[in-house]
């Protein structure tokens, strides 16, 4: 019975705790989110919050991942039968474009917050070819080819709008 006190207690702290203010802005807030009531001029949602800082997740993001992709990959370019030469090849994204912010779905493993989709675009570069797969591996991949592409990726951000730093997940849009 105790246990049950205490339990009832905390929630009405916390349901006081999340209305502070007049109830008059409460009951405001609450129809402007719900799209009953037009917004304010100042009004600000949580979803506009995290779309305005998607900028910075996008620059942070496609530095990490330049990063990351710089060492590239060693192909082999078959000429005549077995003979042929190795070249580098390395996707360097070069340009992003916000394109959407969302509040979160609540499942049972992450509690409020918000989702943001960031879309990359990218091109394939290329190293001079080189006899051997080693020589290949030092040479800089800087020659441009006409292989473009976009990616897009989905962030997750805190209830208050605040990136957690983590790794965009890949996703089909």
């Amino acid at each position: 019975m105790k246990g049950l006190a205490v339990v009832a207690v905390c929630a009405m702290g916390l349901l006081l705790c999340s209305c502070q203010g007049t109830p008059g802005e409460v009951v405001d807030k609450v129809l402007v989110d719900f799209g009953v009531r037009e917004k304010p001029e100042d009004y600000v949602s949580g979803s506009d919050r995290v779309f305005e800082g998607l900028n910075v997740v996008a620059k942070a993001e496609m530095k990490r991942m330049n990063q990351e992709a710089r060492r590239g990959e060693v192909k082999f370019q078959e000429e005549k039968g077995l003979r042929g030469k190795y070249y580098k090849e390395v996707k360097r994204y070069e340009d992003f474009h916000p394109q959407d912010a969302r509040p979160a779905v609540r499942t049972a493993g992450n509690g409020h917050g918000y989702v943001g989709y960031i879309e990359y675009s990218y091109r394939i570069y290329q190293s001079a070819r080189k006899n051997t797969r080693a020589e290949a591996a030092a040479e800089p991949a800087g020659i441009p080819t006409d292989q473009v592409g976009r990616e897009t990726y989905r962030y997750r951000f805190a209830p208050g709008g605040v990136w957690d730093g983590a790794k965009g997940e890949k996703v089909r849009r």
